[in-house]
């Protein structure tokens, strides 16, 4: 057995209180039948469906309010719930990659765009890629046979991040939701022609990202009337403006003064999020149908995620910087080929960090390793047992990081969850002892009793406490072991994409003044 697995395998003997979860229907613990004899699913296509942002309470089987979801309700009806998925970062970079590699952050190393001063004074923005020795999903795949599509809404999920890495066609325009189902349809004519080959579509949409500013009725049915204060002529002004010009307009207008925000504003931001998680539901019943009417729900794996939450003032911030759990618990449906199996929930906490050994192990892929960078990471685990039904799932330890340790950040946290126990664990900031030992800030929450982790009760102490304080030191051994904190040597944006990631709002003009208007 290799290093790794048995660092795996150490964390999963520190579990507390862990135990094999046996799989239920639906949201109950009813005695069923046995499993019917799983098809194989070797020769199906994928289809990976990433919605940027949205929360797992967002939607109306996740907990959300009810009829927000209809659409991605009756497909989760034909597919497998996980409640208790978890993101392995709070932002839209690290989290992608860690989806794609089944490595953590601090092993990819991939981190949002960030800044870099130079001799000069001037700020420069720069991106440190994927290290080159990790495989990606779609490199993977490629390398097996499969066309590789990838049509993004780009920002974060830029090619010098190396998200273009394996695919023959990656697009990155901000568009919209309707622009890229619009984009979705023309593709899927082509991939689901009799004649065509094996084919991974990747397919993403920020349109549930900050600024929250759906179209009617969406905005008037899930928005409070009620409130009149300081955002409400902001989304009149950004209501006048397409897609990609209210997204330039994320840091001046939509977020300006965000540190005045409160209540109030929380719940008024709350409705409008609402709004867009309700209108990009309408505009995947377009998506969906097309994929029922060319075959591509009968013969694939499609799969609805998202990378990670959104905060709205439950930790007293906005946005998603956080490891709480409105951050970090995302959606993930499974559907198989035929639907078969679906309507099941399985409740046993799983990462994102799985999906790529499940999909690995469900469509027989394993291409020879030398048509790879390097050895496929697998720090997930393959959920294939628990979708077809020919075993269970270990309630295991999820680890998530918040790593931004670039461009004037300093921030590493460490978020472990087992078996409803938690600890966040800041690398960074601490106090030095009058033994000179620095203890370095931490939260604990139980979150059985205590969900919305309103209760710190890391000054207790205490055996939970500490077995979760082993399962990270763990975490670290691994992180040891697999290089992690090697990263690549940083790159600067080319013009095109520095005016995206403006757009989107990441980044202030004043980087771009070398680029040409």
């Amino acid at each position: 057995m290799s290093p790794v697995r048995l660092l795996l395998g150490a964390l999963l003997a520190l579990c507390i209180g862990c135990s094999d979860d046996t799989l239920a229907p639906g949201a109950g613990g009813a005695d069923v039948a046995p499993p019917p004899e799983a098809p194989d699913f070797t020769g199906a296509n994928l289809v990976i469906i990433s919605l940027d942002t949205l929360r797992a309470d967002g939607l109306s089987m996740g907990g959300g309010p009810a009829g927000i979801s209809p659409v991605l309700q009756r497909f989760a009806d034909e597919s497998m719930v996980f409640s208790h998925a978890r993101a392995q970062a709070p932002h839209t970079a690290p989290s992608h990659m860690s989806l794609f590699t089944s490595t953590y952050p601090s092993v990819h190393g991939v981190q949002n765009v960030s800044h870099k001063m130079s001799e000069l004074g001037t700020s420069k923005a720069i991106i440190v890629p994927l290290r080159e020795d990790i495989p990606t999903l779609a490199e993977v795949l490629a390398a097996d046979g499969f066309r590789t599509i990838g049509l993004t809404d780009g920002g974060n999920l830029n090619p010098p991040h190396g998200f273009a890495r394996g695919f023959e066609e990656y697009t990155f325009q901000l568009s919209g939701v309707e622009a890229q189902v619009d984009d979705g349809l023309k593709w899927l004519g082509q991939l689901s022609r009799p004649d065509a080959e094996r084919f991974f579509l990747f397919w993403h949409t920020y349109q549930i990202h900050a600024p929250y500013v759906p179209p009617e009725p969406f905005m008037s049915k899930w928005a409070t009337t009620r409130y009149d204060g300081l955002l409400k002529p902001r989304i009149e002004q950004l209501s006048g403006m397409n897609f990609r010009e209210r997204f330039g307009a994320m840091k001046d207008v939509f977020w300006k003064g965000k540190n005045m925000f409160g209540w109030p504003e929380a719940a008024f931001l709350h409705g409008l999020y609402k709004g867009e998680i309700a209108y990009t539901d309408s505009e995947l019943e377009r998506l969906f149908d097309a994929m029922r009417r060319r075959g591509v729900f009968e013969n694939s794996i499609v799969i609805v995620l998202s990378d990670h939450g959104e905060e709205f003032f439950e930790h007293g911030k906005f946005q998603h910087s956080q490891l709480y759990e409105e951050v970090l618990r995302v959606p993930l449906i499974v559907r198989l080929p035929g639907g078969w199996g679906g309507g099941r929930v399985i409740d046993t906490p799983v990462a994102l960090i799985d999906v790529m050994p499940t999909l690995l192990e469900l469509l027989g892929v394993d291409p020879p390793a030398d048509q790879l960078p390097g050895r496929i990471r697998k720090h997930g685990v393959s959920l294939a047992p628990a979708l077809l039904q020919t075993g269970s799932l270990r309630n295991r330890p999820i680890i998530s990081e918040h790593v931004a340790m670039r461009g004037g950040n300093w921030t590493w946290e460490v978020a472990v969850e087992a078996n409803g126990a938690k600890l966040i664990y800041d690398q960074v900031r601490g106090e030095r002892m009058p033994d000179g030992v620095i203890r370095y800030e931490r939260q604990f929450f139980d979150l059985r009793t205590d969900p919305d982790e309103t209760k710190d009760l890391s000054d207790a102490g205490g055996s939970v406490l500490d077995a979760l304080l082993k399962l990270h030191e763990g975490f670290h051994k691994l992180l040891a072991f697999e290089g992690g904190g090697e990263e690549m040597d940083p790159v600067e944006l080319d013009c095109a994409t520095l005016e995206q990631m403006i757009e989107l709002g990441y980044l202030s003009a004043d980087v771009a003044e070398h680029c040409p208007d």
